[in-house]
């Protein structure tokens, strides 16, 4: 007898702990605990026959009794907070009230770290406490419940002939997960091949931030590392990335030298490295013409020299400054910028303008010709310019002139009365280049 009436009692405590059912048990709801908007209804009475009067109160104040009666079995919480539904009965002239908790909750954003791992896995980092418990779907079908801490799931099974899957994690209240908020996901298996993460990095003309640009792995996570250091996660979680992007990341105190981006396979804790540097570019003019600058602290495979935006010159050993001194004009503005090649990534520096205040070799002039007929170096004259108003003099050492044409195509063979006499020569050369009159001079050797 003792223990049929230990048995109920237990039983009578876990209704009352567990179940959606009144203290008193004359009425029962479909949920009292969830989400907000919250609808709750009332779904089932247990009351007296001799009962002539039912009415609820959907937010009964206990501290003043006061009951207001709602003209209906169901109401809908719009803010978070703890409700009382009192249900009012009369029986045998006599009022009774019988009370039930609802807790209304705010569907907060859930706290947690995804990870596509290789071979169809995923872990999930739970560091959220604020709901009852967290549920993953996938595909539709409730996978399981989640774990404070680690938590790795295989999705093999849920592949079949897709080539990615979807699926949340949902918090809920009381076993609902009703207007709950969810952390949504979409996967595709991990291709191991894909190593080129970066695709190119490009330094702005203030060197006050940088732009990377990359090509990414969908559903894989990755780290930014500048100087060796996180700097950032927001490359992941993987479930919000887009394939190929870019950022923008603030270089105010010019330390940032080379960045690298981690395709990090968590549960494996295995890391695929993808490195670039950033180059640094200066230009001014000096007594030989304009030198460029350029620092960087990894080696790149060649670095190209562009002078407003066309290719100078390719550099392949590592240097660190180059000076342009062919076809520079007094008065013009040149544009510098340095492209760094490394497999099939580049980095890109920032554009330093100069304004040249002097004459560097407008036109090419070679300082040596052999004219004996082999085909080679026969005739002295300018590289080819696209020039105006053409004239070129050569004098010898007597300041005698052997040589002058008004077309820059014809060039001196070498011949002054009737000899060809190796020695030194003197050039003057005066042309009209973009509208600016331009004369040089320089010496050469006629070599027999």
């Amino acid at each position: 007898m003792i223990k049929i009436k230990l048995t109920f009692f237990l039983l009578l405590i876990y209704s009352v702990c567990f179940s959606q059912t009144s203290d008193l048990g004359r009425f029962s709801v479909n949920i009292d605990k969830g989400c907000v908007p919250l609808q709750v209804e009332i779904i089932s009475e247990n009351i007296d026959p001799s009962v002539t009067v039912v009415q609820y109160d959907f937010d009964y104040n206990l501290t003043n009794n006061l009951f207001n009666p709602s003209g209906s079995k169901s109401n809908i919480y719009s803010n978070e907070g703890k409700y009382i539904i009192a249900q009012a009965i009369n029986q045998d002239g006599v009022e009774k009230i019988d009370i039930l908790e609802i807790e209304a909750f705010n569907a907060e954003e859930i706290n947690l770290d995804f990870f596509n791992c290789k071979n169809n896995k995923i872990e999930i980092i739970l560091e959220d406490s604020y709901y009852d418990e967290y549920k993953l779907i996938i595909e539709g079908d409730s996978v399981g419940k989640l774990n404070s801490g680690s938590n790795e799931f295989d999705y093999s099974t849920y592949l079949g002939s897709r080539e990615e899957i979807n699926g949340f994690v949902i918090g809920m209240f009381g076993g609902s997960d009703l207007n709950c908020s969810r952390y949504n996901f979409r996967i595709n298996p991990i291709n191991d091949d894909k190593k080129e993460i970066i695709d190119s990095i490009v330094l702005s003309n203030d060197k006050l931030n940088f732009i990377i640009f990359y090509n990414l792995e969908e559903s894989t996570n990755y780290n930014l590392l500048l100087n060796n250091s996180i700097d950032s996660t927001f490359l992941s979680p993987p479930s919000q990335l887009s394939i190929n992007g870019e950022i923008t990341v603030s270089n105010n105190s010019y330390v940032n030298r080379c960045i690298t981006l981690n395709k990090v396979y968590k549960c494996s804790n295995q890391t695929i490295e993808d490195k670039l540097c950033l180059i640094y570019l200066d230009a001014y003019e000096s007594k030989e013409g304009i030198e460029v600058e350029f620092n960087y602290f990894d080696e790149f495979d060649s670095i190209k020299i562009y002078r407003n935006d066309s290719s100078l010159i390719s550099l392949y050993q590592k240097r660190n400054f180059f000076i342009d001194k062919n076809g520079i004009l007094k008065g013009n503005e040149y544009c510098y910028r340095a492209v760094g090649f490394q497999g099939k990534k580049r980095s890109i520096s920032n554009i330093v303008c100069v304004n040249s205040n002097k004459n560097f070799n407008p036109i090419k002039v070679p300082n040596a010709f052999s004219p004996n007929n082999d085909g080679l170096n026969d005739i002295f004259k300018p590289f080819y310019s696209n020039v105006s108003e053409y004239k070129m003099y050569i004098f010898n050492k007597f300041g005698e002139k052997v040589f002058e044409s008004n077309d820059i195509n014809i060039g001196w063979d070498g011949y002054f009365k009737g000899k060809i006499i190796q020695d030194s020569y003197v050039y003057k050369i005066e042309f009209n280049k973009d509208n600016e009159q331009v004369y040089i001079n320089g010496k050469f050797l006629l070599i027999k």
